[in-house]
């Protein structure tokens, strides 16, 4: 998840996400998709009873108090209004150790987005208290079991299911449909309801979640070298058999010309997400880690045991035999493998479009002439390789039983939206500024108490623009993008203006890579169950995913053979999936 940015990406940042998920996210102007994680270290999860209401709202007739009605100043109140008389609210704040401000400004209640709050919405926030993002949610556990909360919290999942059973936080329901602006409304109903629909319990919204994005903003790419093939003399791959073949010759046939056996052929990381994920790959043999598919009985199965992976697995069991991946696969970070591609180690590798920033915007400065481009995802077999996508978010934003503005937060999150996004889909109203500052020097978005990270339109609004020669229609932070790639020709690699460029040349961005995935609502695959964790998860699921990989990892490094994935498959099942497998079905009946 990413915010959408004026001109330059900013630093990445590595985050945790969901069952040890580990994201690298770079917050290029163009890249939407996922930024939760920049405030938000671990998203956990729990297991909400949901009923058939509007999945938008949660409002099905048994509300409790609305938020208007119990607030005087707000009776004809919208969301974007200011309060007549200033009101206080507080909250907490997970401090991230990436983020720098400019001089003078700190964490603290006199920032950007503090001053912004109280002079467009007469909102004082205050810090009940601030701690380091990696301790923020054991700081929460303990904020809740004294039964002293601040009026407004960031809580994940596992949290938000105590508090709503103690009932502790107010129903958030009426202030929804109230005060959520139209566009955050337009996100909820398609790109954003897989994360509205974990908030709701029993047909009411107890939380606002922390909207993380359209999940399919996070779908892989496959990045290549195409200087590379043409120096072995193949076309691009377009089926993954051809992959291991180019695998083999950026191997073996001395792909940069330096008369040296230096590099290898396919750049993969032992993860399942971001820059240099396994999941690409998996992908093409219909293999989906990680998350929760229909199985051809319509019940929902874990995709990790299912028989596709073992095939896959087999098959990168036989690209490490034969020195196509790097031998130190099993203990190589993002880091490690950005530093490959930029020493010219290897030419290929899966990506999301964070990466044309994080990693080929750094090899650019080292090799200018390399050529990069973004294929989408090979199959082994006639149907096309359909990315996979886990439910992006875990956090949520709760409201203290009896606070007098629950609204607020609404309120907050509109602003939010509206400053880093913009008012529609065409980034109508948005302000760099409050996202980054001195052309990404500074990245100020952090502070703001309450955020919300929705899809990225920006790309395509540029893109048309581009092709048609006319940025007059732009709003202004994404008419200074526009005016950026037409004052370049793409060999200035320096400050950001080589990234700018390639990201909107359509013949080789992953973000149209991306754009065509998500012509079809359908052709990725999301994680069909978003009801958290259910009780047997939360006290297995860890140790079995761990298990899960160092299987993988075994078995494709040859220090195990690949009959043990079955092993793996009956202890899964033995250890705690068989009873996971049950309690997701039974959630799956009851809101499929």
């Amino acid at each position: 998840m990413s915010v959408h940015l004026s001109i330059k990406e900013g630093n990445s940042v590595k985050k945790r996400k969901r069952i040890s998920l580990l994201l690298v996210l770079a917050l290029l102007l163009t890249v939407l998709s996922a930024c939760s994680s920049k405030s938000n270290d671990a998203g956990s999860s729990g297991s909400p009873t949901t009923s058939s209401a509007n999945p938008e709202t949660g409002a099905d007739g048994q509300n409790g108090e609305a938020a208007a009605g119990k607030n005087e100043n707000a009776a004809s109140d919208g969301p974007f209004s200011k309060y007549e008389t200033p009101i206080t609210m507080k909250s907490t704040l997970a401090t991230q150790g990436w983020a720098t401000f400019p001089a003078g400004e700190t964490w603290d209640n006199d920032n950007i987005w503090h001053k912004l709050i109280r002079e467009t919405l007469g909102i004082d926030v205050k810090w009940a208290w601030q701690v380091d993002g990696a301790q923020y949610f054991n700081k929460v556990n303990l904020t809740i079991s004294s039964n002293d909360l601040p009026d407004v919290m960031m809580v994940n999942k596992q949290q938000l299911n105590q508090l709503v059973e103690a009932d502790m936080v107010e129903d958030m329901t009426q202030a929804f449909d109230q005060y959520a602006m139209p566009f955050l409304k337009e996100q909820v109903k398609s790109s954003l309801l897989s994360a509205q629909k974990t908030a709701l319990y029993n047909g009411k919204l107890m939380a606002i979640p922390q909207y993380a994005g359209d999940p399919r903003d996070s779908a892989l790419t496959l990045y290549i070298r195409t200087d590379w093939l043409a120096n072995v003399g193949l076309p691009e791959p377009k089926t993954l058999d051809e992959l291991v073949q180019t695998a083999d010759a950026f191997a073996k046939k001395d792909p940069d010309g330096d008369k040296k056996s230096d590099t290898y052929g396919l750049g993969l990381l032992p993860l399942y997400t971001g820059g240099g994920s396994l999941t690409g790959f998996l992908n093409g043999y219909h293999a989906y880690p990680a998350i929760w598919v229909p199985d051809s009985s319509g019940k929902l199965a874990y995709s990790s045991t299912l028989p596709e992976m073992k095939t896959a697995l087999g098959r990168l069991q036989q690209m490490y035999k034969d020195g196509l991946l790097d031998k130190e696969f099993g203990t190589k970070d993002f880091n490690r493998l950005k530093e490959d591609v930029i020493a010219e180690k290897v030419g290929m590798f899966y990506a999301t479009t964070s990466e044309s920033a994080t990693i080929l915007g750094e090899a650019m400065k080292k090799n200018p002439k390399a050529l990069w481009k973004a294929l989408p995802l090979v199959s082994i077999d006639g149907q096309p390789a359909r990315p996979s996508v886990p439910i992006t978010g875990g956090a949520f934003f709760v409201v203290k039983k009896g606070y007098t503005h629950p609204e607020a937060v609404l309120k907050i999150m509109n602003l939010f939206v509206t400053k880093v996004y913009g008012e529609d889909g065409a980034g109508k109203g948005a302000d760099s500024n409050y996202a980054w500052k001195d052309n990404g020097k500074y990245a100020v978005f952090p502070q703001s108490p309450i955020q919300a990270y929705v899809k990225d339109f920006n790309y395509v609004a540029v893109r048309d623009a581009l092709k048609n020669n006319d940025g007059s229609q732009l709003p202004e932070n994404l008419k200074k993008t526009y005016d950026l790639v037409k004052s370049t020709d793409g060999t200035e690699v320096n400050e950001g203006k080589w990234q700018q460029w390639w990201i909107y040349q359509t013949n080789v961005s992953p973000f149209e890579v991306r754009a065509n995935y998500q012509k079809d609502p359908n052709f990725t695959i999301v994680d069909s169950f978003y009801g958290g964790s259910t009780k047997t998860m939360e006290e297995k699921m860890s140790t079995l995913f761990t298990m899960e990989l160092e299987t993988f990892v075994k078995i494709i490094m040859n220090a195990a053979p690949l009959d043990d994935f079955d092993k793996f498959v009956a202890n899964w099942s033995k250890l705690g999936g068989e009873q996971i497998t049950k309690e997701v079905n039974e959630w799956y009946v009851k809101n499929k």
